[in-house]
């Protein structure tokens, strides 16, 4: 195998694995706000994305002991609101 034939294996395997890889989401920064979820638990939501053409919300939800993670939420509330759907 000589340079060239070297050249194009390695080519065709580069488009081959990018072409299966799936492109990420754009993710759009807003600005924070502290919001609920369906629960009534705090949430700060710090975004938007798209997925599967559907808007979510980007947001960091805290743990009881401090801990903190990013979540993609499809649904989100005003502060105070998610009560409102708990109540008969």
């Amino acid at each position: 195998m000589d340079s060239r034939d070297m050249y194009e294996t390695m080519k065709a395997a580069f488009v081959d694995a990018l072409a299966e890889r799936k492109p990420e989401p754009p993710m759009m920064r807003v600005d924070a706000f502290d919001a609920e979820d369906e629960g009534g638990d705090p949430v700060r939501v710090v975004g938007v994305t798209v997925e599967d053409d559907m808007l979510k919300f980007i947001v960091i939800e805290e743990e009881a002991d401090g801990a903190i993670y990013p979540i993609v939420r499809t649904q989100i509330f005003k502060k105070g609101s998610s009560a409102e759907l708990t109540q008969p």
